[in-house]
């Protein structure tokens, strides 16, 4: 990768040899790379370096990754962010994706698996602040999707949105009326039918509307159908 275009990988684990193994062969193929070695010391180059997309240790001192991914969410942190941990259940998954987690790779895990994992969340989510030639845009009663470039603005004030909740802003608004089940998200979304995510995609859709709803518990743009699942409000013009 060329200089402008290296993209930053924060990795907050506390074992050595998994540390230095991924900086070797990402920095390898072209990655800045930003160390942490506890949940503590990743929260703080998580809030203070920028990264592109962070990768998360779960058994840590001082702080889990579970609570780290919750709190770098909680901030505003919006970049990608892939759990790697032994703890690989469904339980565990469900807890790390409720968190606001976009990825879980299970130690141990191949180097070139990881590669494509950063590659396609960044290839996914794309370069916001690239140029757009044409650009594509979704526009509802004060609500603007910027497709192009990624970004959500309401009222004209730009609202930071994670990878996931964006996705599921853009699937919904580009069918409105259209009822989205769970699964259907959840499918649609993150390539999964697991049973045991089903009812995970609610905290990904309450942190959505706090950022974009004038009142979350009253919403206007993502309504929820009773029994079912979401939708966007057909209504609006």
């Amino acid at each position: 990768m060329e200089e402008t275009q290296r993209k930053k990988v924060l990795i907050v684990d506390d074992n050595h040899s998994i540390r230095a193994a991924v900086v070797a062969y990402l920095s390898e193929q072209g990655y800045a790379i930003e160390e942490a070695t506890d949940g503590i010391q990743g929260l703080a180059k998580g809030l203070t370096v920028a990264p592109d997309i962070i990768l998360l240790d779960v058994v840590m001192p001082g702080m889990d990754g579970f609570k780290l991914c919750r709190l770098l969410r909680d901030k505003g942190v919006t970049a990608p962010i892939v759990m790697l941990t032994e703890k690989a259940t469904i339980e565990d998954k469900v807890e790390g994706f409720s968190g606001g987690a976009d990825d879980y790779l299970p130690k141990p895990f191949n180097l070139v698996e990881l590669e494509l994992r950063i590659n396609a969340l960044l290839k996914r989510y794309g370069d916001e602040t690239a140029p757009a030639a044409d650009e594509a845009k979704i526009v509802y009663s004060g609500l603007e999707i910027d497709l192009d470039r990624h970004k959500v603005t309401v009222h004209g004030k730009e609202v930071e949105l994670t990878p996931i909740e964006f996705s599921i802003l853009q699937l919904l608004a580009s069918k409105p009326g259209v009822v989205y089940a769970r699964n259907d998200l959840l499918n649609a979304i993150w390539q999964t039918s697991y049973a045991g995510y089903k009812r995970n995609i609610d905290p990904h859709v309450n942190r959505l509307r706090m950022k974009i709803e004038d009142h979350p518990r009253k919403p206007k743009y993502v309504l929820t159908v009773w029994g079912v699942g979401y939708k966007f409000n057909d209504a609006l013009k």
